[in-house]
C-alpha cells in the first residue's frame, strides 16, 4: 500500500514579504485566517490549524508597528504646524473620552495579550483539545478588540490634525506618516527593478495577507471577496476592518466614527490625494496616496487601484475595492485624471496582450 500524498503545507516563505505566509490558491487565500484555521480543527488537521493560527501574529505585526508610531508622529506633525500645546491636549482629552483610555494607552500595551491568546489556542490545536475550535475564537476576539481601539485612535488623531492644522493639510500628513513606505514601495515596483508580472502577484500577496489582520467583514473574519475580470483582479472588502470603522454601523455598534458623537473628519472639499471626492473618510486617504498619487508621481502608474467607500449620514458606501491591473499599460485614463495626474505619463505596453482602449 502506498503512503499517503503530504497535505500541502498551509504556510511557507514568501520572499516578496522576506517572511512567512499563508499558502493557497487565491480563492483560499481570500478567507480569513481565524476562519481557516478552525476549519482545519473541524478537519482534525492539528498542525496545520495551529500553524495558521500563528501566522494571524505574523499578518498583524504590521498594524501593531504603525498602530503604535503614527499616532505619536501626527501629535509631533501637529505641533510643528503652529498648533498651541494647549489646544491638542484638549483634543486629545476629548478623543480619549470618546474611545478610551484603553484605546489611547497604545496598542503596544495590549499586545501581549493577543500573542498569549494565540498561543494557547496554537498549544490547544497540538494538544488536539476538544476546545480548539473555541480558543482560536477567543484569540480572534481579543485581535479584534485591540485592532479597533487601535484604529479609533490612530483615525480620532488624524481627525485632530484635520481639525487643528486644517483639511487641505491631510495629503500632506499622510506624506509624512508614510515616507518610509514610499521610498520601499517605489524601488520595488519599479518596471526597472523587476518585471511587472512580478509586481502584480507581490502586490496582490501584500492585500490577502494585510487584510486579514484587518478583520474585513461584517463577520470580522477577515473575509476577502475575490474578483476576476478582464485585465485585472480585485479584492473587495464589505466593509474594511479599519477605515470602515468610520463609515459603517454594522461593525461599529451603530456608531460610525463619522458620525455622532465622534464624528472623525471626512473630505468636504475635492482634493487630489481623495480621488478629489467629497465624503473620503481622513484615514482612508492613505490608502490613495500610497496606491495611487505617490505610485504615479513616481512611478508613472498606480500599483493598485482603488473604488473607495465614502461617507453621507443618511446612505454610506462602505464597500471598498482594490484593483490588480495585469498590466499598468490598462489602467483608464479616469483613474489617473481623478487624482488630478495626466495619463499621458502611463507607461508603454509591458505584456504582449493589452486592451487598446482607455476611456
Amino acid at each position: 500500500m502506498s503512503a499517503p500524498s503530504p497535505k500541502p503545507a498551509v504556510v511557507v516563505y514568501e520572499p516578496s514579504l522576506h517572511r512567512n505566509a499563508r499558502a493557497g490558491s487565491w480563492a483560499e487565500l481570500a478567507r480569513g485566517t481565524f476562519r481557516t484555521a478552525i476549519e482545519h480543527v473541524r478537519r482534525r488537521d492539528w498542525e496545520a490549524a495551529a500553524q495558521l493560527v500563528e501566522i494571524s501574529v505574523t499578518e498583524a505585526d504590521e498594524l501593531r508597528d504603525v498602530y503604535d508610531r503614527w499616532p505619536e508622529a501626527t501629535s509631533r506633525w501637529i505641533l510643528d504646524h503652529q498648533v498651541a500645546e494647549a489646544d491638542l491636549d484638549a483634543a486629545v482629552a476629548r478623543l480619549t473620552g470618546l474611545v478610551g483610555g484603553r484605546a489611547m494607552a497604545g496598542i503596544g500595551a495590549e499586545w501581549p495579550d493577543y500573542t498569549d491568546a494565540v498561543a494557547q489556542a496554537a498549544r490547544g490545536c497540538r494538544d488536539q483539545d476538544p476546545a480548539a475550535a473555541e480558543l482560536i475564537e477567543s484569540a480572534r476576539q481579543v485581535w479584534q478588540q485591540i485592532h479597533d481601539r487601535a484604529v479609533d485612535r490612530v483615525a480620532g488623531m488624524v481627525d485632530i490634525a484635520v481639525k487643528l492644522v486644517g483639511e487641505s493639510s491631510l495629503g500632506e500628513l499622510w506624506d509624512f506618516l508614510m515616507s518610509d513606505w514610499y521610498e520601499i514601495h517605489t524601488r520595488r515596483y519599479s518596471l526597472d527593478n523587476q518585471p511587472w508580472s512580478e509586481s502584480a502577484h507581490q502586490l496582490m500577496v501584500a492585500i490577502v495577507d494585510g487584510f486579514h489582520a484587518h478583520l474585513t467583514g461584517i463577520g470580522r473574519q477577515g473575509d476577502i471577496e475575490l474578483i476576476e475580470e478582464p485585465g485585472r483582479t480585485g479584492f473587495r472588502f464589505a466593509p474594511c476592518g479599519s477605515g470602515g470603522r468610520s463609515l459603517d454601523a454594522r461593525v461599529t455598534d451603530d456608531a460610525p466614527r463619522s458620525g455622532a458623537p465622534f464624528e472623525f473628519a471626512v473630505t468636504t472639499e475635492a482634493h487630489d490625494w481623495a480621488w478629489n471626492t467629497v465624503g473620503i473618510c481622513s484615514y482612508c486617504v492613505h490608502c490613495c496616496q500610497l496606491n495611487e498619487v505617490m505610485p504615479i508621481d513616481r512611478l508613472g502608474y498606480p500599483t493598485r487601484v482603488i473604488d473607495p467607500p465614502t461617507w453621507t449620514p443618511d446612505s454610506p458606501a462602505t464597500s471598498c475595492t482594490w484593483w490588480v491591473y495585469h498590466d499598468p499599460a490598462d489602467v483608464p485614463d479616469h483613474v489617473y485624471r481623478r487624482v488630478g495626474r495626466d495619463p499621458a505619463v502611463r507607461p508603454s505596453p509591458t505584456t504582449s496582450i493589452r486592451s487598446t482602449q482607455h476611456d
